[in-house]
């Protein structure tokens, strides 16, 4: 019997051991492999103003790469370390990073903001055309917005000039203000032209014999023919670098004689009829031109430098009152001063010293506007300093054909007419008669313009 009763201790000592171990055996978790995929807050949406993005990973001591690119974190990508900034519309990327464990999945984000923008500037005066420097104020409607300014045609920058005050403007300046505030899109450019007056010379209207009337020359100057012209108005001098800067925000010009009194040249056809429409609704005219039924160059897009087929099938309203090129036949007869007596072999003279910047005394260069004599009607560099487009395409033996009232050239054409010859010419291409040609997409140091309007 008591054998049996140490039996019975013997298995009860044993089950409570083995109750004992199994009340203290600790519970082994399973072992992480891959890392947490990154989180962020705020999430994806649409927010008004700047927004400061965090990013997490339950991973404890992963790190964090991001993008905001579109492209996938990589080892060069940069590191999370602090929120991240975010002013305009972005999508982050993220993926998380740990030594021995799985790369985590990418994870992205994506956030659209829409950020109030500064008002844009206003001057008083608002620009136009003036005779004499002007005090120019510059407000902006965005309280506690800075103002920054432009003279020169570029575009302003945040390090660009800072409007602090009233400021003077010459004649002849294209003003261009922006305002800037943190945490605020930066406003419109706001521009503002002053111009100078074009001086203008009427031309009365009449009748003339075009052609080469004396001397030799080339047989696309003949036959000679009765014209009858309407009443116009042509520019007293070509178009200068500062005028051309004014209106177009920019000066071509470069190493063949440069400062604000010079001819502007490197330009092409396409960029003369852009100016004169410029010019036009600076002045409040009625612009000549209209390229795809508009006569906003806005709606143009850039000045091409290549032939483009649209351009050059501008269309001119010859009853509108604004700036526009001189036709050949204008061109001709605004040289030789309306008339044929004297019948000058260059434009107020025969002698091509007097009249005429060429390659025997130009040395190399354009020269000032106005620096010669003028012509009878008061014209100057009629002959010589720059070539001179005119609007009419250029057909060789066109004369043989032409309308004898008001001609605008011939249809077809790929080439425009050039006049007046220029300071690398010899002199006899400097006559009055003499008719060049030059392709509407190009440009070159020696081509400039000179604007005409009709006469009301």
């Amino acid at each position: 019997m008591k054998k049996f009763k140490d039996i019975a201790i013997i298995i009860f000592a044993l089950s409570l051991s083995i109750l004992l171990l199994s009340c203290g055996e600790k519970t082994t978790e399973p072992k992480e492999t891959k890392v947490a995929t990154p989180t962020f807050s705020p999430r994806t949406g649409t927010y008004e103003g700047t927004q400061y993005v965090t990013i997490k990973c339950a991973t404890k001591g992963a790190a964090i790469l991001y993008t905001t690119d579109g492209s996938a974190p990589g080892a060069a990508s940069p590191v999370y370390s602090e929120p991240i900034m975010i002013d305009s519309d972005t999508t982050i990327i993220a993926q998380a990073f740990k030594a021995g464990l799985i790369d985590s999945d990418i994870s992205s984000v994506s956030y659209i903001i829409n950020m109030p923008t500064v008002a844009t500037p206003v001057f008083n005066p608002a620009g136009g055309v003036v005779d004499s420097p002007q005090s120019v104020l510059i407000s902006c409607a965005t309280a506690g917005a800075v103002i920054r300014y432009t003279t020169n045609g570029i575009s302003p920058t945040s390090s660009s000039t800072l409007y602090e005050g009233a400021i003077q403007i010459n004649p002849n300046t294209m003003l261009k203000a922006r305002a800037f505030k943190e945490d605020w899109n930066d406003s419109d450019i706001a521009t503002a032209n002053f111009l100078f007056p074009t001086e203008m010379v009427l031309v009365p209207g009449g009748t003339f014999t075009m052609g080469r009337t004396q001397g030799s020359g080339e047989s696309n100057e003949l036959p000679t023919h009765s014209v009858t012209l309407s009443s116009f108005s042509i520019g007293k001098y070509q178009v200068t670098q500062s005028e051309y800067q004014a209106v177009m925000g920019s000066n071509p010009a470069l190493d063949y004689g440069v400062g604000s009194n010079y001819p502007v040249y490197f330009i092409n056809w396409y960029g003369a009829i852009t100016y004169c429409n410029l010019r036009s609704i600076i002045e409040g005219l009625t612009p000549v031109y209209s390229i795809s039924d508009s006569t906003n160059p806005d709606d143009w897009g850039i000045v091409p430098y290549w032939y483009d087929a649209t351009w050059d099938a501008a269309v001119c309203n010859w009853n509108a009152n604004g700036y526009r090129l001189p036709t050949e036949a204008e061109w001709e007869y605004a040289a030789r001063g309306a008339t044929n007596s004297p019948d000058y072999l260059y434009s107020g003279s025969d002698i091509v010293d007097d009249v005429a910047w060429y390659c025997d005394n130009s040395d190399g260069i354009a020269h000032p506007v106005g620096g010669k004599s003028a012509n009878g009607l008061g014209i100057y560099d009629m002959s010589g300093n720059v070539y001179e487009l005119c609007w009419d395409r250029y057909v060789w033996d066109y004369y043989e054909s032409s309308p004898s009232n008001n001609p605008s050239g011939p249809e077809n054409g790929s080439y425009r007419v050039l006049r007046g010859g220029s300071w690398v010419n010899y002199g006899d291409r400097c006559r009055v008669a003499y008719r060049g040609y030059f392709a509407p997409s190009n440009k070159d140091n020696y081509v400039g313009f000179r604007v005409c309007r009709t006469a009301n």
